[in-house]
Formats: structure tokens, C-alpha cells, sequence
């Protein structure tokens, strides 16, 4: 009894005799390794193998279900030998002993199989397999089935229709064979593979020869030529929208800093600093001496203008279009911008070093023996404004350093906090503040503040400014007051002092302007109204 054995072939479930197996496979083996390195030789090996697929159906019945080593055999014979197919193409087109070429002892052609042809259709392919089956031109047919469908009143529009239905599509290279009465074995398989091959290649070739390469062409150069224009027209409205831009954005950054360096206000002024905008020029002038301070003057107005008017002008350029011949001007302006920020480092940093010690000095006063359980705090002597020329405010109006008439001496506002005391009585602490290239030249300049305050019985006298002496200049000077009250002890704020008081302790939240011309009493828990403690 022999073993069977179950194989697919192209898609096909077989059950195969063993000794036919080994024949097949062979052969199969055969095939593969002929065709391996030749052009479309996968496409010439999937063919044969669908071939076979087809001869061997043809030779299972119902009553035999097993592929014998007949059955194999017989295909082989109809496919033919890669061997013999070898030795048959190197004698192609040589004449025998007999004058025969070898075209001329190839086997009769085969009777043809109806089938639509793919590679010669206008719909279907209906007349094409007609015209290959009958030995007729497909052209004489077509003809024939446009009067037959004209006379016929649409019928045989119908019968194309059910022909295109019934009549299979020849797909493979063994059916388009069987269509045209040929033989399906190797040596007419490759041939057919490799005229495919010459057709797709040729075609590709000469594409750009065509009709339709020509209109297609035409058709995606007018496109990108449109999608060009297009594009142009949005860079260029894009190019308008930023040099607006850049002219808006240039010209209110220059006008800002102007103002800030110049001037008290601008067009668009600035309010980053809180309070009152002051000339930048003004300010550095206060720290820094005559010749420094001119260099670091001329140097940060060109570093920050020339960018600035660069960007207008850039602005304008865009939006009108124009050229000119500006590199020189270029050039210049960038040496220039070069220097001038290595000038404004240079000086800064040598300006920055005459201030990198600070110095704190603290005094406090203690008031003994009060002739009344109340101190009443009142404000001195003030700035008088007809005294001053110039003020820079950084917080609130009454806040900041202000320059005398003659421009050599400089006030500047006290700051004054009121807390709760640990002692039995009330404390007054003094506390300078100031900056130098030393620890001597600060704690110096700390120890030239000059401020008055003075007690007369239970009054408390405190001048809302402090004084530098001349020639000192500003050095970064700052005085502040911390009033201790113990508690239990009352206190009176007159309704000026609110220019000097910047914060105290309360029971509640209370504003500093709402708390003068009252009188407070120190609790534990802070400043409470003197009427309400004592209802309490």
C-alpha cells in the first residue's frame, strides 16, 4: 500500500502518491532553479505551478482522489523538460541535417479556449476574445456588434452584456495561451513572461512620448504654476503684514525708551517700574560721576536705539520693496552698535564695583518715664517741593529720593514701621543703610545720612525725609524707622503720618491711611482703637 501525501500547489489541496511526489517535486525543483536568475522567472515559476494546478484537476475524479505517478508524468510530458527546453533555444534559428529549423518541429498548435482578453479590450474584452477564438481581427467585430446594437434596438447590448457575464477573463499566462490556441508548456510560458516584460519596458520608456504623458504634464506644470502664484501672492502679503510690524514694534520701543531716557513721559511710556516713569539719565547721573556716566549714557542710547531704528527701516523696506545701497551705512552702524556695547559692559562693570559693599547701622533709643500713658507721634520738618527739582519714585508718591535746587544734595523718604515690644517701654530704632567700594566707604557713607526726629515730653517728632550731605551722592542710601510699643501703651497718629508709615501690626486688617488721627493700644494681638479695647 503507498503513502499519500497531501500538497498544496498554487492554492490547490492534492493528494499525491508518494513516488509522484518525489517525481513532482523534482521537477518542480527543476523549474525553479532553471528560471531563479532570469528575468520575471518568479512570475514564469508562479505560472507553471497554476499550469499543473489545472492538468492535475483535470485528472481527479470522484472515483480516484490521488494523484498517481502517472498522472505526474503525463503533465511533465505536456509541460516539457527545463533541460530539453535549454538545449531546444540554443539550437533556435540553426537548420538541421534535414534543412528544418527547429521552429519548423515544434509540436501543432492546440485547439483554442473562449476566454475575454485583458490585453486587447475597449470594455470587456468581450470582442477580443471573440476575434482571438475565431481567427478574426477584434476590430471587424466591434463594427459588427455597434450596427447589430444600433439596428437591434439595444438588444445586443444586452447579449455583450451576458457574453462579458459568462465568457471568463484570462488572467493567467496559461489561459491567455489556451486563448490563442498555443501550447501551455515552460518554453511558451517564458516566452509570453518575457514579452510582457519588453511591453512594460518599452512602454515606459516611450512614455514620455505619448499623447497622454504630454497632456498630463501640461496638466501638473499648470497646476504647480497656478499653486506658485498662489504662494507668491501669501509670502508677499506676509512680508507687508511683518514689515507693519516691525515699523510698529520699532517705533514704539524707541519712543518708550526715549521717554524713559529723556523725558518723564512718552507717547508710549513705560510703567514697569511702579510709580511715577523718571529719565534713566536722570537716575544714572545720581550714582555716578560726570565722565562715567556720559559714557555709559551715549553708550546705552546707541545700544538700544540703533536696533531699534535697524527695525524700522526694515520695516520700510519690506512693505515698499525698494533697494538701496546701504551696506556701508550697514556696516558703520554695526561697528558702531559693537563698541558701544563694550564701552556700556566696560564702564558698568567698573560703575558696579564702587557699590558692592553694604553697610547697616542701627541705634536705637528707649523712652523712659512718659508724662502721659499716650505718645503722640507727629511728623517734622517736610521737603518743601519749591526746594526740589527733580523726584524718583519707585512706589507711592511720597516714596523715593528727591534732588535739591543746586542738584548736589539729595533727600530721601523714611520709612517708618510700628511693632509690638517685648520691653516695658516705648524703643525707637535707627537703621542706615548705604553702599561703597569698601567696607570703610560704605559704613562712611552710612554714618553721613543725616536725620532729625527729637521728643518734647510725650510727643514723638519724626522728619518725613532724610538728608546726604553735599557731594556725597546718592550711594544707594536708605534710612528706616521701627517704633517698638510695649503693650498696654497707647499711641496717637497724627494725619500726616501716613507719608512715613509703611507698616504696623493690627489686631485686624487696616489700611495705613485709615489709621491717622486715631488712637491705638498695643495689644497682644496688635494695634487695636483705644475706645473699642476699652469697651472690650
Amino acid at each position: 500500500m503507498k503513502k499519500a501525501i497531501k500538497i498544496n500547489i498554487s492554492g490547490v489541496i492534492f493528494h499525491i502518491d508518494e513516488d509522484a511526489y518525489e517525481k513532482l517535486r523534482k521537477y518542480l525543483d527543476n523549474v525553479t532553479l532553471y528560471f531563479e536568475n532570469r528575468e520575471g522567472g518568479r512570475e514564469i515559476v508562479q505560472d507553471i505551478e497554476a499550469r499543473i494546478a489545472e492538468l492535475l484537476q483535470d485528472r481527479v475524479k470522484e472515483h480516484k482522489q490521488v494523484v498517481t505517478i502517472s498522472d505526474v508524468e503525463e503533465v511533465v510530458a505536456i509541460m516539457g523538460d527545463p533541460s530539453d527546453f535549454a538545449e531546444e533555444t540554443e539550437d533556435e534559428g540553426e537548420t538541421s541535417e534535414e534543412g528544418q529549423t527547429a521552429a519548423e518541429k515544434a509540436p501543432p498548435r492546440r485547439s483554442r479556449r473562449l476566454y475575454r482578453d485583458p490585453d486587447n479590450s475597449v470594455l470587456g474584452g468581450v470582442c477580443g476574445g471573440l476575434g482571438s477564438y475565431l481567427g478574426i481581427d477584434p476590430v471587424i467585430l466591434r463594427i459588427i456588434f455597434v450596427i447589430l446594437l444600433i439596428v437591434g434596438h439595444g438588444v445586443w447590448g444586452l447579449v455583450y452584456l451576458v457574453l462579458w457575464i459568462a465568457i471568463p477573463k484570462a488572467t493567467t499566462i496559461a489561459q491567455k495561451l489556451e486563448m490563442k490556441g498555443e501550447q501551455v508548456n515552460i518554453s511558451n510560458i517564458e516566452k509570453r513572461v518575457k514579452e510582457e516584460y519588453e511591453d512594460v519596458k518599452s512602454n515606459i520608456k516611450n512614455i514620455h512620448k505619448t499623447k497622454t504623458y504630454r497632456e498630463t504634464t501640461n496638466v501638473v506644470n499648470e497646476i504647480f504654476s497656478v499653486l506658485g502664484k498662489i504662494l507668491l501672492v501669501v509670502l508677499k502679503v506676509i512680508v507687508v503684514v511683518l514689515g507693519f510690524v516691525f515699523i510698529f514694534a520699532g517705533f514704539a520701543l524707541l519712543m518708550s525708551f526715549l521717554g524713559i531716557f529723556f523725558f518723564k513721559s512718552a507717547i508710549f511710556p513705560v510703567t514697569a517700574i511702579d510709580g511715577t516713569v523718571f529719565p534713566f539719565s536722570f537716575a544714572l547721573q545720581t550714582i555716578s560721576e560726570p565722565f562715567p556716566s556720559f559714557i555709559l549714557l551715549t553708550s546705552l542710547f546707541l545700544v538700544f536705539t540703533i536696533p531699534l531704528v535697524a527695525l524700522i527701516y526694515g520695516g520700510i523696506k519690506l512693505i515698499f520693496n525698494f533697494k538701496a545701497r546701504d551696506r556701508g551705512i550697514g556696516v558703520a552702524a554695526l561697528l558702531i552698535w559693537i563698541v558701544s556695547l563694550v564701552m556700556l559692559l566696560t564702564f558698568g562693570a567698573m560703575e558696579v564695583r564702587k557699590y558692592t559693599s553694604h553697610s547697616e547701622l542701627s541705634d536705637s533709643y528707649v523712652f523712659e518715664e512718659l508724662p502721659s500713658q499716650t505718645l503722640y507721634l507727629e511728623v517734622g520738618e517736610e521737603v518743601d517741593d519749591d526746594l526740589l527739582t527733580r523726584h524718583i519714585s519707585f512706589d507711592q508718591p511720597f516714596r523715593g529720593f528727591f534732588i535739591g535746587k543746586h542738584e548736589d544734595t539729595y533727600y530721601g523718604s523714611v520709612q517708618l514701621s510700628i511693632r509690638r515690644s517685648r520691653g516695658e517701654n516705648p524703643e525707637l530704632s535707627v537703621k542706615r543703610e548705604a553702599r561703597g567700594s569698601s567696607r570703610f566707604q560704605s559704613d562712611r557713607n552710612a554714618e553721613n545720612i543725616i536725620y532729625k526726629w527729637s521728643q518734647e515730653d510725650s510727643t514723638l517728632v519724626l522728619d518725613s525725609f532724610y538728608k546726604i550731605p553735599e557731594g556725597r551722592g546718592w550711594n544707594f542710601s536708605t534710612l528706616s524707622l521701627s517704633l517698638n510699643i510695649p503693650e498696654g501703651q497707647s499711641i496717637y497718629i497724627d494725619e500726616k503720618m501716613d507719608r512715613i508709615i509703611t507698616s504696623a501690626r493690627t489686631a485686624e486688617r487696616v489700611r495705613i491711611g485709615d489709621m491717622t488721627g486715631k488712637r491705638w493700644i498695643m495689644t497682644s494681638e496688635g494695634l487695636k482703637l483705644y475706645d473699642e479695647a476699652q469697651l472690650n
